[in-house]
Protein backbone atom coordinates (compact mmCIF):
# COMPACT_ATOMS: atom_id res chain seq x y z
CA UNK A 1 0.00 0.00 0.00
CA UNK A 2 1.34 3.38 -1.10
CA UNK A 3 2.89 5.15 1.85
CA UNK A 4 2.61 2.25 4.75
CA UNK A 5 5.95 1.43 6.31
CA UNK A 6 6.03 -2.69 6.07
CA UNK A 7 7.00 -3.96 9.71
CA UNK A 8 7.07 -7.56 9.29
CA UNK A 9 10.72 -7.76 9.67
CA UNK A 10 10.78 -6.44 13.09
CA UNK A 11 7.58 -8.48 13.97
CA UNK A 12 8.26 -11.74 12.06
CA UNK A 13 11.32 -11.37 9.76
CA UNK A 14 9.03 -11.76 7.06
CA UNK A 15 8.94 -8.21 5.47
CA UNK A 16 11.61 -6.03 3.71
CA UNK A 17 14.88 -5.44 5.70
CA UNK A 18 14.94 -2.92 8.45
CA UNK A 19 18.23 -1.14 8.51
CA UNK A 20 17.82 0.09 12.00
CA UNK A 21 17.51 -3.39 12.81
CA UNK A 22 19.52 -4.92 10.68
CA UNK A 23 22.57 -2.66 12.54
CA UNK A 24 21.65 -3.86 15.30
CA UNK A 25 21.80 -7.68 14.64
CA UNK A 26 25.23 -6.79 12.34
CA UNK A 27 26.91 -5.35 15.79
CA UNK A 28 25.90 -8.37 18.12
CA UNK A 29 26.86 -10.92 15.37
CA UNK A 30 30.11 -11.56 16.94
CA UNK A 31 28.23 -12.24 20.06
CA UNK A 32 25.71 -15.05 19.26
CA UNK A 33 26.31 -18.23 20.79
CA UNK A 34 28.36 -20.56 20.00
CA UNK A 35 28.56 -24.69 21.05
CA UNK A 36 31.53 -24.84 23.01
CA UNK A 37 33.24 -21.62 22.92
CA UNK A 38 34.00 -19.36 25.82
CA UNK A 39 33.55 -15.87 25.37
CA UNK A 40 35.32 -13.07 26.66
CA UNK A 41 33.43 -10.94 29.45
CA UNK A 42 34.68 -7.83 27.81
CA UNK A 43 32.79 -8.93 24.55
CA UNK A 44 29.89 -9.08 26.67
CA UNK A 45 30.64 -5.95 28.14
CA UNK A 46 30.78 -4.14 24.75
CA UNK A 47 27.40 -5.91 23.14
CA UNK A 48 25.68 -4.81 26.04
CA UNK A 49 26.95 -1.35 26.19
CA UNK A 50 26.27 -1.46 22.29
CA UNK A 51 23.05 -2.54 22.70
CA UNK A 52 21.40 -0.26 24.98
CA UNK A 53 23.10 2.65 22.84
CA UNK A 54 20.83 1.57 19.95
CA UNK A 55 18.22 1.09 22.07
CA UNK A 56 18.33 4.54 23.99
CA UNK A 57 18.51 6.17 20.32
CA UNK A 58 16.52 4.15 18.54
CA UNK A 59 13.71 2.92 21.32
CA UNK A 60 11.68 6.53 21.49
CA UNK A 61 11.39 6.85 17.45
CA UNK A 62 10.42 2.83 17.02
CA UNK A 63 7.70 3.67 19.77
CA UNK A 64 6.40 6.89 17.95
CA UNK A 65 6.02 5.03 15.33
CA UNK A 66 4.33 2.09 16.72
CA UNK A 67 1.63 4.21 18.11
CA UNK A 68 0.93 6.23 15.06
CA UNK A 69 -1.43 5.15 12.20
CA UNK A 70 -3.07 6.67 9.43
CA UNK A 71 -7.03 7.37 9.55
CA UNK A 72 -9.07 5.07 7.65
CA UNK A 73 -6.02 2.98 7.17
CA UNK A 74 -7.30 -1.08 6.88
CA UNK A 75 -5.91 -3.26 8.99
CA UNK A 76 -3.34 -6.27 7.32
CA UNK A 77 -5.40 -9.55 7.29
CA UNK A 78 -2.12 -11.56 7.80
CA UNK A 79 -3.66 -15.61 7.68
CA UNK A 80 -6.90 -16.90 7.73
CA UNK A 81 -7.56 -20.87 7.81
CA UNK A 82 -11.12 -21.96 6.12
CA UNK A 83 -13.56 -20.20 5.04
CA UNK A 84 -13.61 -16.18 5.83
CA UNK A 85 -15.20 -13.56 4.10
CA UNK A 86 -14.42 -9.34 3.61
CA UNK A 87 -17.47 -7.58 3.05
CA UNK A 88 -18.85 -11.25 1.50
CA UNK A 89 -16.18 -11.88 -0.58
CA UNK A 90 -13.98 -14.57 0.28
CA UNK A 91 -10.23 -14.54 0.24
CA UNK A 92 -7.77 -16.91 0.60
CA UNK A 93 -5.08 -15.24 1.57
CA UNK A 94 -2.86 -12.05 2.35
CA UNK A 95 -6.45 -9.24 2.75
CA UNK A 96 -6.63 -5.86 4.55
CA UNK A 97 -9.99 -5.00 6.46
CA UNK A 98 -10.97 -1.31 6.07
CA UNK A 99 -13.32 0.53 8.24
CA UNK A 100 -16.79 0.08 7.62
CA UNK A 101 -16.17 -3.56 6.23
CA UNK A 102 -17.05 -6.87 8.31
CA UNK A 103 -15.22 -10.15 8.61
CA UNK A 104 -17.03 -12.79 9.04
CA UNK A 105 -15.37 -16.36 9.82
CA UNK A 106 -17.40 -19.93 8.61
CA UNK A 107 -17.43 -23.48 10.70
CA UNK A 108 -13.81 -23.99 11.79
CA UNK A 109 -12.11 -21.08 10.36
CA UNK A 110 -10.23 -18.40 11.88
CA UNK A 111 -8.37 -15.27 10.51
CA UNK A 112 -5.35 -13.10 12.46
CA UNK A 113 -5.44 -9.19 11.73
CA UNK A 114 -2.61 -7.06 12.99
CA UNK A 115 -3.89 -4.66 14.68
CA UNK A 116 -2.44 -1.40 13.28
CA UNK A 117 1.12 -1.29 14.29
CA UNK A 118 -0.24 -2.05 18.03
CA UNK A 119 -1.15 -5.77 18.21
CA UNK A 120 -2.77 -8.48 16.56
CA UNK A 121 -6.46 -9.72 16.99
CA UNK A 122 -7.47 -13.55 15.81
CA UNK A 123 -10.73 -13.76 15.18
CA UNK A 124 -12.44 -17.28 15.88
CA UNK A 125 -15.13 -19.58 14.60
CA UNK A 126 -18.79 -18.80 13.52
CA UNK A 127 -17.52 -14.97 14.25
CA UNK A 128 -18.48 -11.79 12.87
CA UNK A 129 -16.36 -8.23 13.34
CA UNK A 130 -16.74 -4.84 12.08
CA UNK A 131 -13.55 -2.44 12.28
CA UNK A 132 -15.47 0.68 12.84
CA UNK A 133 -12.52 3.24 13.37
CA UNK A 134 -8.75 3.35 13.28
CA UNK A 135 -6.46 5.99 13.58
CA UNK A 136 -3.61 7.30 15.93
CA UNK A 137 -4.33 6.43 19.65
CA UNK A 138 -8.13 5.38 18.77
CA UNK A 139 -8.80 1.58 17.34
CA UNK A 140 -12.17 0.76 18.03
CA UNK A 141 -13.97 -2.61 16.96
CA UNK A 142 -17.34 -4.21 16.70
CA UNK A 143 -17.94 -8.15 17.97
CA UNK A 144 -21.41 -8.63 16.81
CA UNK A 145 -21.33 -12.44 17.67
CA UNK A 146 -18.64 -14.71 18.01
CA UNK A 147 -14.94 -15.31 19.58
CA UNK A 148 -12.00 -13.43 19.60
CA UNK A 149 -8.61 -12.66 21.28
CA UNK A 150 -6.63 -9.73 21.12
CA UNK A 151 -3.66 -8.45 22.34
CA UNK A 152 -2.28 -5.37 22.86
CA UNK A 153 0.81 -3.07 24.17
CA UNK A 154 -0.33 0.61 23.62
CA UNK A 155 -1.85 3.13 26.47
CA UNK A 156 -4.91 2.38 27.79
CA UNK A 157 -7.66 3.06 25.52
CA UNK A 158 -5.90 2.82 22.42
CA UNK A 159 -8.33 -0.33 21.41
CA UNK A 160 -11.77 -1.17 22.29
CA UNK A 161 -14.45 -3.67 21.39
CA UNK A 162 -18.17 -3.12 21.66
CA UNK A 163 -20.66 -6.27 21.46
CA UNK A 164 -24.26 -6.19 20.57
CA UNK A 165 -24.42 -5.00 24.15
CA UNK A 166 -21.55 -2.93 25.93
CA UNK A 167 -18.12 -1.74 25.44
CA UNK A 168 -14.76 -3.27 26.07
CA UNK A 169 -11.79 -1.20 26.63
CA UNK A 170 -8.34 -2.25 26.28
CA UNK A 171 -6.08 -0.82 29.12
CA UNK A 172 -2.79 -2.20 27.68
CA UNK A 173 -3.27 -6.03 27.73
CA UNK A 174 -3.93 -9.38 26.35
CA UNK A 175 -7.91 -11.55 26.59
CA UNK A 176 -10.42 -13.46 25.28
CA UNK A 177 -13.82 -12.08 24.59
CA UNK A 178 -17.16 -13.84 23.90
CA UNK A 179 -20.37 -12.59 22.51
CA UNK A 180 -23.51 -14.20 22.08
CA UNK A 181 -25.92 -12.55 19.46
CA UNK A 182 -28.40 -11.80 22.31
CA UNK A 183 -25.45 -9.28 23.82
CA UNK A 184 -24.45 -11.81 26.42
CA UNK A 185 -20.90 -13.02 26.90
CA UNK A 186 -17.96 -13.44 28.60
CA UNK A 187 -14.16 -11.90 28.65
CA UNK A 188 -11.42 -13.71 30.11
CA UNK A 189 -8.24 -11.50 30.99
CA UNK A 190 -4.70 -13.22 30.39
CA UNK A 191 -2.88 -9.92 30.88
CA UNK A 192 -3.08 -6.63 32.24
CA UNK A 193 -6.33 -5.22 32.82
CA UNK A 194 -9.62 -4.63 30.77
CA UNK A 195 -12.68 -2.32 31.21
CA UNK A 196 -16.14 -2.89 30.79
CA UNK A 197 -19.06 -0.43 30.20
CA UNK A 198 -22.37 -1.56 30.10
CA UNK A 199 -25.92 -1.39 31.35
CA UNK A 200 -25.59 0.72 34.95
CA UNK A 201 -22.17 -0.94 35.86
CA UNK A 202 -18.69 -0.17 35.12
CA UNK A 203 -15.92 -3.07 36.20
CA UNK A 204 -12.53 -3.50 35.86
CA UNK A 205 -11.07 -6.72 35.16
CA UNK A 206 -7.51 -7.72 35.68
CA UNK A 207 -5.67 -10.70 34.66
CA UNK A 208 -6.51 -13.93 35.87
CA UNK A 209 -9.85 -13.06 35.77
CA UNK A 210 -13.12 -13.15 34.25
CA UNK A 211 -16.55 -11.77 33.76
CA UNK A 212 -19.96 -12.49 32.50
CA UNK A 213 -22.45 -9.84 31.18
CA UNK A 214 -26.52 -10.21 30.23
CA UNK A 215 -28.23 -9.40 27.04
CA UNK A 216 -28.29 -5.85 28.70
CA UNK A 217 -25.28 -5.38 29.00
CA UNK A 218 -24.98 -5.56 32.57
CA UNK A 219 -21.59 -7.15 33.96
CA UNK A 220 -21.41 -9.35 36.59
CA UNK A 221 -18.52 -9.34 39.31
CA UNK A 222 -15.15 -10.95 38.11
CA UNK A 223 -13.78 -13.54 39.66
CA UNK A 224 -10.28 -15.03 39.60
CA UNK A 225 -10.00 -18.34 37.60
CA UNK A 226 -9.14 -20.12 40.45
CA UNK A 227 -11.73 -19.28 42.52
CA UNK A 228 -13.94 -22.27 43.88
CA UNK A 229 -17.01 -22.97 41.55
CA UNK A 230 -19.11 -22.47 44.57
CA UNK A 231 -17.93 -19.52 45.19
CA UNK A 232 -18.78 -18.05 41.38
CA UNK A 233 -22.05 -19.42 42.18
CA UNK A 234 -22.85 -17.39 45.10
CA UNK A 235 -21.26 -14.54 43.64
CA UNK A 236 -23.36 -15.11 40.59
CA UNK A 237 -26.85 -15.21 43.22
CA UNK A 238 -25.48 -11.92 45.30
CA UNK A 239 -25.49 -9.88 41.54
CA UNK A 240 -28.64 -11.18 40.82
CA UNK A 241 -30.09 -10.27 44.71
CA UNK A 242 -28.46 -6.94 44.12
CA UNK A 243 -26.39 -7.03 47.04
CA UNK A 244 -29.30 -7.75 49.22
CA UNK A 245 -28.38 -11.32 50.24
CA UNK A 246 -29.32 -13.22 53.25
CA UNK A 247 -26.50 -13.80 56.20
CA UNK A 248 -26.33 -17.68 55.47
CA UNK A 249 -25.65 -16.85 51.93
CA UNK A 250 -23.38 -14.09 52.41
CA UNK A 251 -21.29 -16.22 55.09
CA UNK A 252 -21.30 -19.23 52.42
CA UNK A 253 -19.81 -16.30 49.84
CA UNK A 254 -17.11 -15.48 52.69
CA UNK A 255 -16.17 -18.77 53.95
CA UNK A 256 -15.04 -19.86 50.11
CA UNK A 257 -13.12 -16.46 49.84
CA UNK A 258 -9.21 -17.22 49.20
CA UNK A 259 -6.81 -14.04 49.65
CA UNK A 260 -7.14 -14.40 45.56
CA UNK A 261 -10.74 -13.79 45.74
CA UNK A 262 -10.21 -10.21 47.16
CA UNK A 263 -10.83 -8.88 43.55
CA UNK A 264 -14.82 -10.11 43.57
CA UNK A 265 -15.30 -9.07 47.34
CA UNK A 266 -13.86 -5.35 46.70
CA UNK A 267 -15.63 -4.66 43.52
CA UNK A 268 -18.80 -6.41 44.92
CA UNK A 269 -18.33 -3.66 47.96
CA UNK A 270 -17.65 -0.91 45.57
CA UNK A 271 -21.24 -1.74 43.56
CA UNK A 272 -22.66 -2.48 47.22
CA UNK A 273 -22.15 0.14 49.62
CA UNK A 274 -24.51 -1.43 52.02
CA UNK A 275 -22.45 -4.57 52.30
CA UNK A 276 -20.06 -2.37 54.34
CA UNK A 277 -22.08 -2.30 57.58
CA UNK A 278 -21.69 -6.62 57.33
CA UNK A 279 -19.22 -9.10 57.40
CA UNK A 280 -17.96 -8.69 53.65
CA UNK A 281 -15.92 -6.09 54.94
CA UNK A 282 -14.20 -7.33 58.05
CA UNK A 283 -13.30 -10.39 55.57
CA UNK A 284 -12.10 -7.99 53.08
CA UNK A 285 -9.79 -5.98 55.78
CA UNK A 286 -8.36 -8.98 57.11
CA UNK A 287 -7.08 -10.02 53.79
CA UNK A 288 -5.69 -6.35 53.16
CA UNK A 289 -2.27 -5.70 54.55
CA UNK A 290 -2.52 -3.63 57.74
CA UNK A 291 -1.03 -0.56 56.07
CA UNK A 292 -4.01 -0.29 53.44
CA UNK A 293 -6.56 1.57 55.73
CA UNK A 294 -10.20 1.73 54.44
CA UNK A 295 -13.03 3.46 56.90
CA UNK A 296 -16.00 1.73 57.11
CA UNK A 297 -18.14 5.01 57.09
CA UNK A 298 -16.38 6.00 54.32
CA UNK A 299 -17.40 3.37 52.14
CA UNK A 300 -21.31 3.43 53.40
CA UNK A 301 -21.27 6.41 52.08
CA UNK A 302 -20.28 5.87 48.86
CA UNK A 303 -17.12 8.24 48.95
CA UNK A 304 -15.38 8.06 45.60
CA UNK A 305 -11.92 7.31 46.90
CA UNK A 306 -12.96 5.79 49.77
CA UNK A 307 -11.39 1.89 48.43
CA UNK A 308 -8.75 3.35 46.92
CA UNK A 309 -6.09 2.20 49.56
CA UNK A 310 -7.43 -1.35 48.71
CA UNK A 311 -7.48 -0.65 45.24
CA UNK A 312 -3.68 0.05 45.29
CA UNK A 313 -2.79 -3.09 47.42
CA UNK A 314 -4.46 -5.26 45.05
CA UNK A 315 -1.77 -7.61 44.05
CA UNK A 316 -1.99 -6.67 40.47
CA UNK A 317 0.15 -4.66 38.27
CA UNK A 318 -0.93 -1.17 37.55
CA UNK A 319 -2.99 -0.30 34.47
CA UNK A 320 -0.96 2.80 33.88
CA UNK A 321 1.78 0.80 33.52
CA UNK A 322 1.05 -0.47 30.61
CA UNK A 323 4.62 -0.63 29.30
CA UNK A 324 5.65 -2.99 31.52
CA UNK A 325 3.48 -5.64 29.95
CA UNK A 326 6.11 -5.53 27.24
CA UNK A 327 5.65 -9.45 26.05
CA UNK A 328 2.49 -8.22 24.97
CA UNK A 329 3.97 -6.60 22.15
CA UNK A 330 5.45 -9.65 20.22
CA UNK A 331 3.27 -11.80 18.36
CA UNK A 332 1.52 -15.26 19.47
CA UNK A 333 2.54 -18.08 17.95
CA UNK A 334 0.17 -20.65 17.86
CA UNK A 335 -1.48 -19.50 21.63
CA UNK A 336 -4.05 -17.62 20.45
CA UNK A 337 -5.76 -20.53 18.17
CA UNK A 338 -5.64 -23.07 21.22
CA UNK A 339 -7.19 -20.51 23.49
CA UNK A 340 -9.93 -19.89 20.78
CA UNK A 341 -10.53 -23.31 20.75
CA UNK A 342 -10.64 -23.85 24.89
CA UNK A 343 -13.47 -21.95 26.42
CA UNK A 344 -12.07 -22.54 29.86
CA UNK A 345 -9.24 -20.96 29.59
Amino acid sequence: MSGERNDDYLWDRSGPVDPEVAALEDLLAAQAWQPRQRRRRRHWRLAVAAALALIAIGLPGWLHHRLQWPVGQPWRIAAVEGRVTVAGTPIAGAAVLAPGQVLETGHAASARLRVARIGELVLGEGSRLVLVETRDGRHRTRLEQGRLWARVWAPPGAFGVATPSMQVLDLGCEFVLQADPDGSGTLTVRSGWVQIDGGRHEVLVPEGARVEFDADGNPGLPWDLGADPRFVTALRTLVAQQGTTDDDSLQALLALARPQDAISLLQALQRYPALADGPLYDRLAGMMPAGAVVERDAVRKGWATALSPWWDALPYPRAKRWWLQWPDAFASGEEAATLLRDGKR
